[in-house]
C-alpha cells in the first residue's frame, strides 16, 4: 500500500510539472517581459532645477539627415536627462517636425541652445516637469505650470522719501510689468493670456508660470537684484 501511494505521488508530481512548464515559459515569453523596471537604490531623483543646470552642458552638434526623435534622444543623453516627447503636440505642430535634422556647429554650444534651434522652426518648444525634459507645442506645454515665490526685499530700492510703503508698492507693480512685458508677453493673464499670473503678498512675489518661463524670470530677477544691491550701497553711503 505504501509503495503504491509513493508511485501515485510521483506520477502526480510528474504530471503537475509537465503542465507547469508551458505555463512558466508562456509567462517568460509574454509581452510584459519587455517592460523592465529598474529600482535604483541610493540614487537621487532629478528635479527641475537639475534639468536646467544639465541643459547647460556644452556639446558639438553634427547632425546630418537625422530624424527629430533621434536628435532629441542624443541631446537628452548628452545632458543626462530623461526625455518625454508629447505625441499630441508633435501631431499638431506642423509638417516641419517630420523633416530630418541637419545641423552642424564647429564650436560647442549648450544643449538648451541646440534644442531651441532645432525646435523653433518646427513649432515646438521644451520645458521641464518633475525632473523630466518635455518637448511639445507651446499650447500643450502651457499647462505644465509651477508656482514659485520670490522675496521682494532684495528687489526694492531703499526709499529716502515719505510714504515708503506706497513707493515700495509702486516698485513691485513696476517689477511685475517688467516681467509681463519681457517674458512671453502674450501668455500673461493681465495681457489677455491664460497661463502666467503674478501677485504679491507680505513681501513675497508669487508667480505661476511654465517652468521655462520661470527660468527666464529667475534670470531677470537675479540681474535686477544685483543692480538694486549696487544702487542701495551708493544710497546708504551718501
Amino acid at each position: 500500500m505504501g509503495t503504491s501511494c509513493q508511485f501515485l505521488c510521483a506520477a502526480l508530481a510528474v504530471l503537475v510539472a509537465s503542465f507547469a512548464r508551458p505555463l512558466v515559459s508562456a509567462r517568460a515569453d509574454g509581452p510584459w517581459t519587455k517592460q523592465r523596471v529598474v529600482v535604483v537604490r541610493g540614487g537621487k531623483v532629478a528635479r527641475d532645477g537639475s534639468v536646467r543646470r544639465r541643459l547647460k552642458t556644452a556639446v558639438v552638434i553634427n547632425f546630418k539627415n537625422v530624424s527629430l526623435p533621434a536628435a532629441l534622444k542624443a541631446l537628452a543623453q548628452a545632458a543626462r536627462v530623461n526625455l518625454f516627447v508629447d505625441g499630441m503636440s508633435s501631431a499638431t505642430a506642423g509638417s516641419g517636425q517630420t523633416e530630418p535634422v541637419t545641423l552642424q556647429f564647429r564650436y560647442p554650444l549648450s544643449v538648451a541652445t541646440a534644442l531651441h534651434v532645432i525646435l523653433a522652426d518646427r513649432g515646438l518648444t521644451y520645458t521641464a516637469c518633475n525632473g523630466v525634459l518635455v518637448v511639445g507645442s507651446p499650447d500643450n506645454l502651457a499647462h505644465f505650470v509651477v508656482t514659485r515665490c520670490y522675496r521682494l526685499q532684495p528687489l526694492l530700492l531703499v526709499s529716502t522719501r515719505r510714504h515708503p510703503a506706497l513707493i515700495n508698492r509702486l516698485q513691485v507693480i513696476g517689477i511685475i510689468k517688467l516681467l509681463q512685458n519681457t517674458v512671453d508677453r502674450s501668455v500673461w493673464v493681465d495681457n489677455g493670456g491664460t497661463v502666467n499670473t503674478a501677485r504679491y503678498l507680505d513681501g513675497t512675489l508669487i508667480i505661476t508660470a511654465g517652468e521655462r518661463d520661470q527660468w527666464r524670470i529667475q534670470r531677470i530677477l537675479t540681474a535686477l537684484a544685483d543692480q538694486v544691491r549696487r544702487r542701495n550701497r551708493r544710497i546708504t553711503q551718501r
